[in-house]
């Protein structure tokens, strides 16, 4: 995938609404895989909608998502779970972690789906998150910024042409932003893959192409 376009899109309950409003909905944009997308607002103005919309997790919308010219409504089920193993990833603003199972086994849900990470590369960024010590603990007695950096990690269990973030540094202090940034920068450099990060400010350590603000 090398594309995401936006054409005329709203979501459809705000439909009606002043377009002033929505200008961001009523704008075409264009995201390219190898280049770093900020999208910022106030809380409840569309980020997590935008980032559902992209994921097929929902199509309540009006106008047109195309990956590559296509338009995502035109998408079978079978089609998004090929999209969602090789194309996309995306760290949920809650997570979506298993809180009965260890770090280690919520990883490897993913990792052995996509046998992508090797057992060594995984317990590096585990180590640079650090949050090795956790690694056999269950989810539930981790910290939220300790399960925010396990979410983060296991959405590079997979191949992809563009990783979605949705306010994934919410719960996170400036150290370990700076260190997930530096990770991430480095894992998409060596994929060339594209960057979309929601988020309710800037972050301090992402050099972005470009910013839209809903």
């Amino acid at each position: 995938m090398h594309t995401i376009e936006l054409t005329q899109v709203v979501p459809e309950p705000i439909v009606d609404i002043a377009a002033r409003d929505l200008s961001v909905w009523y704008t075409d944009r264009r995201f390219e895989r190898g280049h770093h997308y900020l999208i910022t607002s106030e809380s409840g103005k569309g980020k997590s909608s935008l980032f559902d919309f992209f994921y097929g997790r929902r199509n309540d919308f009006v106008g047109t998502i195309s990956f590559d010219g296509h338009s995502i409504k035109s998408l079978r089920t079978n089609d998004w779970v090929e999209i969602r193993q090789n194309h996309l990833s995306l760290v949920f603003q809650g997570f979506r972690l298993f809180s009965e199972l260890t770090v280690w086994e919520n990883l490897q849900l993913k990792n052995q789906l996509t046998h992508y990470l090797s057992s060594e590369k995984l317990n590096h960024l585990l180590e640079a998150m650090g949050i090795a010590d956790k690694r056999n603990i269950p989810l539930r007695f981790l910290s939220y910024g300790q399960q925010q950096r396990v979410a983060i990690v296991r959405s590079l269990c997979q191949p992809f042409d563009f990783l979605l973030l949705d306010e994934p540094f919410s719960h996170l202090d400036e150290i370990n932003q700076r260190t997930i940034c530096r990770l991430i920068s480095e894992e998409i450099r060596e994929r060339g893959a594209g960057l979309l990060l929601s988020s309710l400010g800037d972050p301090y350590f992402f050099d972005f192409d470009e910013k839209l603000v809903l």
